[in-house]
């Protein structure tokens, strides 16, 4: 018998399985992988490592895949991975130890997502190394799971440093969206044989992804009201709440939410941004400035690796660095900005490159209200991506050199063309000339866009009835009053409107 076999399942995977093949080459006994259907380099790269390869006919059930390879794998020990996957270098140690072992127990492993398009990497806490076992198998048509078996079957779970890359979900956003799909239909199979509440979690994280928030809310709350779900995935689901209700400009909703999560898990830094980015829109400034600190500091000891997290996302350190200045310059805390723009400036110049502390330069005359040369703003606009540019726009609200703006804002719009933040600022800016039939426009489009932001309807009421309008100005009101039903404020200033029109008309 091996000591420890690799199972996998795999299908068109020659982008990535070599990289994963690398990884546990001087660790694992035996490789076995079952193929559902590859047509590209796949078994070739499979057979340099000498994998034991089988087939299977897919029947859109990645367990029936996964047992068909666990039947086939006869390691004393079983470490699973996907082929997108990499088992960490400083890990090995630690495997060899443990495959040592004769027990019955599974291994909780840290499997970490890359994702360098949105800045947030995140990192779940799960088996993927357990004593081999015929009574052992996966459930679940997608999301898998080994860990029920386990638990039947009289394992021990024990924790383990044991970290895994993932890299399968390091691509744009279409790409997410894309898996995503597929995986919804699995899920919804599956929900109606199993209406469990981790099931009902990734179906809320699906339609998440895939911007179905009504669906995501649905099956966040059901997921977060069932005491049998795992703590942290319960926080998770209340975080994701505030998220979607923030959005949606719910703040009340929001906050509630955001307190259940908090409750839940105290430490956990996404919750901690998010809550600053709340009570920042309440206008709460020292609740706002308190929180992003929490979420600075939690958000150190998890890529410290001082704490095991079920469900963590890591932050983007600029995004919380643009936020403190953002804070501070809002309450007027010398202090909290210069510390905040010291530790920008210690990160821009930790990265290699001229460019970065060349931009430095850039954000020095932002925040300090100086013109831009031409090729300050080239820079801007290279520097500025999906991550960061929500920051960048931020500090653009303030800066009140108006010529030195308005060319920023232009050509940030044709680098940034479907950003509706970019859009708004170009919108504000035609205001500001007077160019109200540009700035019209701008607003159309983002309503036609299905913007969720009240503002945006606003000034097309203005325009409307600057112009008598008054069609398209009812039209509006309702739209606004339709949308916006639960802010308080909009609804308020709406009844306001409609009798005033009553009135006129």
């Amino acid at each position: 018998m091996n000591n420890l076999t690799l199972s996998m399942i795999v299908k068109n995977e020659e982008k990535h399985l070599r990289g994963c093949l690398e990884s546990v080459k001087n660790i694992v006994d035996e490789i076995v992988i079952v193929d559902t259907g590859s047509t590209d380099n796949t078994l070739k790269i499979a057979e340099e490592f000498g994998a034991k390869l089988f087939h299977f006919n897919w029947i859109n059930d990645f367990s029936a895949a996964r047992n068909y390879a666990l039947r086939n794998s006869s390691g004393r020990w079983i470490l699973y991975l996907d082929a997108d996957e990499r088992l960490s270098p400083e890990s090995i140690n630690e495997l060899s130890e443990i495959i040592k072992k004769e027990e019955k127990t599974g291994y909780n492993c840290t499997v970490k997502s890359i994702d360098s398009e949105n800045g947030r990497d995140n990192q779940m806490f799960y088996v993927r190394l357990f004593a081999g076992s015929k009574d052992i198998y996966f459930s679940g048509v997608v999301h898998e799971q080994i860990l029920p078996s386990l638990v039947e079957n009289g394992y021990q779970i024990k924790g383990s440093l044991i970290k895994i890359d993932h890299i399968g979900y390091n691509i744009d956003n279409a790409g997410k969206k894309e898996k995503a799909k597929r995986n919804l239909e699995l899920l919804r199979v599956e929900h109606e044989k199993n209406n469990s509440p981790y099931v009902e979690f990734q179906l809320a994280l699906t339609n998440e992804i895939l911007e179905n928030y009504y669906e995501a809310k649905k099956y966040f709350l059901l997921a977060a009201l069932n005491n049998s779900l795992d703590t942290a995935y319960r926080a998770h689901c209340y975080t994701s709440l505030a998220l979607i209700y923030n959005k949606e400009h719910n703040i009340e909703e929001a906050e509630k939410h955001l307190m259940n999560s908090l409750t839940l898990r105290k430490d956990d830094p996404f919750t901690h941004l998010l809550a600053s980015k709340i009570y920042l829109r309440k206008n709460d400034l020292k609740t706002s400035l308190d929180h992003l600190k929490k979420a600075e500091k939690y958000n150190e000891e998890l890529k410290e690796g001082k704490k095991n997290r079920d469900y963590s996302v890591y932050l983007n350190e600029e995004e919380i660095l643009f936020c403190g200045l953002t804070i501070s310059k809002k309450t007027g805390d010398q202090v909290s900005l210069k510390e905040y723009y010291r530790k920008l400036i210690d990160f821009i110049y930790t990265h290699d490159g001229q460019n970065n502390r060349l931009f430095v330069k850039v954000i020095e005359k932002v925040i300090g209200n100086n013109p831009l040369e031409p090729e300050d703003m080239y820079l801007f606009c290279k520097q500025a991506n999906s991550k960061n540019l929500p920051i960048f726009l931020e500090l653009l609200k303030d800066y009140n050199q108006f010529n030195s703006k308005k060319d920023l804002i232009y050509k940030l719009s044709e680098s940034h063309p479907d950003n509706a933040e970019v859009k708004k600022l170009l919108a504000e800016l035609y205001t500001a000339e007077n160019n109200h039939q540009e700035a019209a426009k701008i607003y159309l489009n983002l309503a036609e866009g299905n913007s969720n932001d009240p503002s945006v309807y606003f000034y097309l009421l203005s325009f409307y009835i600057t112009n008598g309008n008054y069609k398209k100005l009812i039209t509006t009101v309702n739209e606004i009053e339709s949308k916006f039903y639960n802010i308080p404020e909009v609804a308020d200033r709406i009844k306001l409107i409609k009798t005033r029109l009553t009135e006129i008309l």
